[in-house]
């Protein structure tokens, strides 16, 4: 498939989304519905059916490619940390930089993104990248948060950040080992499950992408500007250099193929996620300049990722 056929067929249902959404078919509450179900329901599947009949030698990826994903995260974190005085003397709008930037959709846009640029094989790497995101995002956005705003975190905090571990990164985590250990025990499961699984799976990566189309919102404040353009630009263009960084790093320690490689460098470049509006409640924020960084970020890769691809590809480094 073209570079050009690959744009289309990533950009087609994300853009379907956003014309649902302008066609109001859907209200707020049923698109928060359909981004559940994906999260919850499909998603699971298409994991459980890519790590179970992965390649048993694909394994040897996990540890490297987790390892890269911490220490993308770590450099995101620490230069948006460092530039928050310049973007905005308006802590909210310095703050909203700082969180809606700092964390990239490494999970849910991009699944769909690598598995449409090197299949299954590229999937299987993202996940193992994503396999620890929960912890280490909740983690690092403490951190980061107390850096920013010398906040202190009482037992409530700290309670909610136990349920978001529970409810997002407990089954994810579950199905992945589940997965691994049938794969490598080599446990059979009977045809009717097994076509049940398939069936799941194969709307799980036209649903992620249609539901990120479903999240768009392109109207904002204009002195919102500098904040989106600062975000979007070191999400999508500085990123791959801490992407680099990364590479080299798990290099020094392991053996990653050239596969990982690729795909920890175009993770690296992935736009705002979805959940960056997660701590919002936490520090003082203006949700519009999240909104915007999270809008324009993904947007703007739809066409900045499939361009990163083919320089990666031409580069020939790995």
């Amino acid at each position: 498939m073209s570079i050009p056929e690959l744009v289309l067929v990533i950009n087609f249902p994300v853009f379907l989304g956003w014309g649902f959404k302008q066609l109001r078919i859907f209200r707020e509450e049923e698109i928060g519905t359909i981004r559940k179900f994906v999260v919850k329901v499909s998603v699971p599947f298409i994991i459980f059916k890519n790590l179970y009949t992965a390649n048993v030698q694909d394994i040897s990826q996990l540890l490297p490619a987790s390892i890269a994903f911490v220490v993308i995260t770590f450099f995101y974190a620490m230069t948006v940390f460092s530039l928050r005085k310049f973007i905005s003397p308006d802590k909210k709008v310095s703050n909203s930089f700082c969180l809606a930037t700092f964390m990239g959709n490494y999970g849910y846009l991009g699944w769909g993104v690598l598995y449409h640029f090197y299949g299954d094989s590229g999937f299987t790497r993202a996940v193992f990248f994503t396999v620890f995101f929960w912890p280490v995002f909740l983690l690092s956005g403490l951190i980061l948060i107390s850096l920013i705003a010398g906040q202190k975190f009482d037992r409530t905090f700290f309670k909610t950040i136990g349920k978001a571990l529970a409810g997002n990164a407990l089954i994810p985590i579950i199905v992945v080992i589940t997965a691994l250990f049938m794969n490598y025990r080599g446990i059979t499961i009977p045809l009717w499950l097994s076509s049940s699984i398939d069936s799941f799976a194969a709307i799980t990566i036209p649903a992620i992408l249609f539901s990120v189309g479903l999240s768009f919102s392109l109207f904002m404040n204009r002195k919102y500007l500098k904040a989106v353009f600062a975000g979007t630009v070191i999400r999508l263009g500085f990123g791959m250099i801490f992407g680099m960084i990364a590479v080299m790093f798990i290099s020094i320690f392991y053996d990653p193929d050239p596969i990982t490689k690729k795909v920890v460098l175009l993770e690296s470049v992935m736009p705002s996620a979805a959940i960056s509006p997660f701590f919002a409640d936490f520090i003082d924020s203006e949700k519009e300049v999240i909104s915007g960084i999270l809008t324009f970020s993904t947007i703007t890769s739809l066409f900045t990722l499939p361009l990163w691809f083919t320089l990666i590809e031409k580069w020939s480094l790995f």
